[in-house]
């Protein structure tokens, strides 16, 4: 059955050009507009300033300091906290589940900049070019 749903995935992803990244990881648009203002007004209105710092600075607990984490990373987690109901997660899930995904970007946002999709999509670009050529003219995988 999962391989079913992984092959239906593929062919969807190659018929309409969806990337199957999006599929399995959180992306972020650059034609969405992203709030850091907002974003700060969240983060210090739900109070995360106070186990993680006014810029994500602090380590609280067993967990990573967000300014060293990816947005990726940082929506992953924040999502995860809303699904998994953990016993060492909960104060954080209670905070997680008040948080609508315009919320998370816009704290992202204001944690790694306004324009962090734009940063992102160009590392995305630079890391799928191809190898430099060999003085034969050829690429090495």
């Amino acid at each position: 059955m999962l391989r079913l749903i992984l092959l239906v995935l593929v062919f969807k992803g190659l018929l309409f050009g969806i990337s199957l990244k999006s599929i399995f990881d959180y992306t972020f648009s650059t034609n969405k507009e992203y709030n850091p203002e907002k974003g700060e007004e969240i983060y210090f209105q739900k109070k995360c300033n106070i186990c993680h710092g006014n810029q994500g600075e602090k380590i609280f607990s067993n967990s990573k300091k967000l300014k060293d984490m990816t947005p990726e990373q940082i929506k992953a987690s924040l999502i995860a906290y809303t699904l998994e109901s953990s016993k060492k997660s909960t104060q954080m899930a209670l905070y997680a589940k008040e948080l609508s995904h315009d919320d998370i970007d816009n704290i992202i946002a204001y944690l790694k900049g306004g324009d962090f999709a734009f940063k992102l999509q160009e590392k995305e670009l630079l890391e799928e070019e191809p190898a430099k050529k060999t003085k034969h003219g050829t690429f090495i995988k």
